[in-house]
Order: structure tokens, then sequence, then C-alpha cells
């Protein structure tokens, strides 16, 4: 065999070598130029995301910041709305509020302020509602029966509280974006009383449920937002 035989033989024993070689460069050059163009498309659509984020922080719904308070006792009231027996459930969100709503009511009541429950006409006298012996209720801290998410419709609540003077209401309970909301919308625009709301103090199904009750009364207008003060129950001070 010749050299030159020879050589076409070598080149032809190690050309799908070289062939399977080159194809391979070719597809890693490829793979590495996809990787860069997604590489890049992935930091684009990082950056959408965050701008998107900080765009939906802005529009999220804020509760007022709470501030601390002085109340004088003479002239203040606590509403306790709608937290009964029915409250003891632990799948309901007014059981974490017992605690520390009667606890409250205990402070306020040390320090001479007009307390009064209101609980749900169709609950009366059935054992859901009853109040919390935890709340150590007195004879003399009246109850208001009523189906009105405002506490003030089909009661003698504002009559009650016009006979002990009073001027400003704090007010707690569940729900907030319910009894709460409209309670405290109707104490202020429709009676002009002075409203206190410790955040802590109300409670709601959700997170968003009661920021949003916080947030509405913080904005109704007219003036009447300018009647409420948001705060939390141990920064008030009496």
């Amino acid at each position: 065999m010749t050299d030159s035989e020879s050589e076409k033989k070598r080149e032809g024993l190690h050309s799908p070598l070289l062939i399977e070689r080159d194809t391979s460069v070719r597809s890693f050059k490829v793979a590495q130029t996809t990787i860069g163009r997604l590489e890049k498309r992935i930091a684009v659509l990082e950056a959408e995301l965050a701008e998107a984020r900080g765009e939906l922080e802005n529009l999220r719904l804020k509760a007022p910041v709470p501030q601390p308070v002085q109340l004088d006792p003479q002239s203040t009231a606590l509403l306790v709305l709608d937290l009964t027996r029915r409250c003891e459930d632990p799948r309901l969100p007014c059981h974490k509020l017992i605690p520390a709503a009667a606890e409250f009511t205990r402070k306020a009541r040390d320090a001479g302020v007009f307390i009064a429950y209101t609980v749900i006409k169709g609950q009366q006298g059935r054992p859901e509602g009853a109040l919390p012996e935890t709340f150590g209720p007195r004879p003399q801290e009246p109850i208001f029966y009523t189906n009105s998410y405002s506490k003030f419709q089909g009661t003698e609540l504002h009559d009650t509280l016009q006979k002990h003077g009073i001027k400003t209401i704090v007010l707690t309970g569940s729900a907030a974006n319910f009894a709460c909301l409209y309670s405290a919308t109707d104490a202020a625009q429709h009676f002009g009383y002075e409203v206190v709301i410790p955040a802590d103090g109300v409670v709601s199904w959700t997170e968003y449920e009661h920021d949003y009750a916080l947030f509405q009364l913080s904005v109704l207008p007219g003036g009447t937002s300018a009647k409420f003060r948001f705060t939390e129950l141990a920064t008030i001070a009496f």
C-alpha cells in the first residue's frame, strides 16, 4: 500500500470522529449563545417583577399608624361589640381577641370608664349570646341587642351615652369590617362622638378586611375622619 493510500485510509478512519467533534463544538457554542440570551431575559423579567412588586406595595391598603392617647375617664365610654361566648370557639377570629379585650375592659372599669356591650339580637337568650365570664360584667354595664351592623340602630345606645355625659368612645370587638366599621361611622358622623379605635382591639377574618376597615375610617369625607384616633390597647391611658 502506497503512502497516499495509507493517508486516505487514516482519514477514512478518523473522519467520523472529526465530524462528531465539529458537531459537538457547534452545539456547545449554540448552547452558550442560548444560555446568554436566557440570562439576559431573566434579568429583564426580574427587574420587571421588582417594579411590579413596588407598585403593588404602593397600592396596598395601609391601616393608620397607631398613636398613644390620653382620655378623660369621666367622659369616655368603652363599647365592646359582639364579643360573646360564641368567640370561645377557637375557629372564630374573635377567639384570639377575648383575653386582650377582657384585660382592657378591666383596666377601663378600674379607671371609672362607662362600659357597654352589644350582642347580636338573634343570639339573645342563647348560650352563645352570653358574655364571657372573663369580662366580669357588672349589673350597671348595659347590654344592647341588635342585628344591625351599626349598634346605634334599633337601640338606646346613644341616649344611654348621653345620659352619662359621654363624648369619646373607645371601640373594641368584632368584626372590624362590619359592626366596628358601621358603628364607628355612625358614632362620628351622625352623633358627633370622638372615636378611638385600638388596632389590636378589633378583629376580622383576614388582615386585609381588618386594615381596610381602619383605612376606610381614616379617609371618610366631610371632616368625619378627623373624629377618629387610631391606637393600641396598651397605649390608651385614662
